[in-house]
């Protein structure tokens, strides 16, 4: 504390009606003489002054005595050294970890720490502090060095006092954190995901690059930090086809404290997997991580791989496959609701000579021509799947059989009236058969393959009505 200070301090404490005991070191002739003074307030016309009785000390001061012995025993490292840089003297604490002979420059380990001390020796400045590795007994270590100008109470000499503690402990802690969280933004920028973190306030923790690229934000994302996420959902929820879903289910992410994922679907068509991760520090919830990933290629090839799957490749009816699944489905309906439904099995009369006359990329385009006169003449819910070579099936819920026959003789009419490329006219031919609640449907399919086969044995260009399923 500089004098104006401690004068200032005393006159606050004169005011408040204290007496100031204090041991000063006078230097009369500049040999140090220790003296306790008493200091009291003194009133003057102009102001405040300091009354100070002194008598020369006689007996041991204790209080000095007492630091004096602290100074041995603390873990500190107490070293003086004298205008010069030389040393005089330690603690015993800095006896055991410093060099006896060291100069106040040369235990620092590096050069620019050793650099750094002598400028401001040689600049005067009355304190300096600094951590920096040094040179002990220990191997070396990292100290927090504290330097200050004073005076040497037995010369009255000024001298510089440096004061030295240990805090590798706290540094490789630090270091540590600092690795491993260089290590853990490294990972989330080199992430194809988008990554967010938020506190429980939801205010932005950490982005990375590729959440910047997702949502097109044109900051980067270190930009980001401390925004207020709720805000900023609300003000995006309008790049998402259902912005209330969007807004809803974060909420009920927050309320629920789950991990769960979702599907978000953009308005450019874009489709994103968005999980979400509550984060929690033993039983206290600190935040929340928010990853995003831009699955809309996966999408894609997976509604590909399931169109091909379930799909005839030339005509893009359902296959084998998928109509048998829809089948079980119509017929479980059908029971359940006690609902008619039918079966109409189509063939292309003398499809090969189609094929052995004009070519199979002619039959190809026939097969197509024909199965677009089918769909446009079917409802919605009907059914038709490619069943094999040139046989179509026709599923058609509540559908009974007088219903059903009546569109498979347009669906005929409708085939004789179409010119074919190269082909010309063709004629098809038909087997109806209604389910029966108390039979398979693969039974009622037995029944119309073998309608079919009456109507092409009866002349072709025909429908046949499949027998009684009982």
């Amino acid at each position: 504390m500089s004098a104006r200070a401690r004068l200032r301090n005393y006159l606050a404490r004169f005011k408040a009606g204290e007496t100031v005991l204090e041991t000063w070191t006078l230097y009369p002739n500049g040999k140090p003489v220790p003296m306790r003074c008493v200091c009291s307030g003194f009133p003057l016309q102009n102001g405040q002054g300091m009354l100070v009785e002194a008598q020369p000390v006689t007996e041991p001061d204790l209080q000095a005595l007492r630091a004096q012995e602290a100074l041995r025993h603390t873990p500190t490292l107490m070293s003086a050294f004298d205008s010069q840089g030389n040393l005089l003297t330690r603690n015993p604490s800095a006896m055991t970890m410093l060099s006896a002979g060291a100069d106040l420059t040369s235990s620092f380990a590096r050069q620019s720490d050793r650099e750094k001390v002598r400028l401001w020796a040689e600049s005067g400045a009355e304190s300096y502090s600094l951590e920096a590795p040094v040179q002990t007994s220990a191997g070396a270590r990292w100290h927090r060095v504290d330097l200050r100008r004073t005076l040497d109470p037995a010369t009255g000499e000024r001298v510089i006092l440096a004061s030295e503690t240990d805090i590798t402990a706290r540094v490789e802690s630090e270091t540590a954190l600092i690795n491993a969280r260089e290590r853990f933004a490294a990972l989330l920028q080199n992430l194809r995901g988008g990554i967010v973190v938020e506190d429980e306030n939801r205010k932005m923790l950490l982005a990375n690059q590729s959440f910047c690229d997702i949502f097109s934000i044109p900051v980067p994302p270190e930009a980001l930090h401390g925004m207020d996420c709720a805000a900023a959902a609300e003000q995006s929820k309008t790049l998402f086809r259902d912005p209330d879903a969007f807004i809803a289910a974060i909420e009920a992410a927050l309320r629920a404290r789950q991990t769960r994922t979702d599907e978000l679907h953009l308005c450019d068509g874009r489709v994103l997997e968005r999980t979400y991760i509550p984060v929690f520090n033993e039983q206290t919830y600190v935040g929340h991580l928010w990853q995003y990933w831009d699955i809309t290629d996966h999408k894609k090839t997976m509604a590909r791989l399931e169109h091909e799957a379930f799909h005839d490749p030339l005509t893009g009816l359902w296959n084998r496959r998928r109509f048998e699944q829809s089948l079980l489905e119509t017929h479980e309906e059908a029971i359940r609701y006690s609902q008619p439904y039918s079966l109409v099995l189509v063939d292309i009369d003398h499809f090969k000579r189609v094929n052995d006359q004009f070519g199979h990329d002619a039959g190809d385009v026939t097969l197509q021509i024909l199965t677009d006169e089918l769909r446009q003449r079917l409802r919605q819910a009907d059914r038709l799947a490619r069943w094999g070579g040139e046989e179509f099936l026709l599923l058609l819920p509540q559908t009974s059989l007088q219903g059903a026959l009546l569109l498979a003789d347009a669906l005929r009419k409708r085939i004789k009236e179409v010119s074919f490329p190269l082909v010309g006219r063709l004629t098809i031919s038909l087997g109806v058969a209604e389910v029966s609640p108390d039979e398979l449907p693969q039974h009622a399919l037995i029944r119309a393959d073998k309608a079919l086969f009456r109507a092409k044995t009866n002349g072709r260009d025909r429908v046949e009505e499949a027998e009684s399923g009982t």
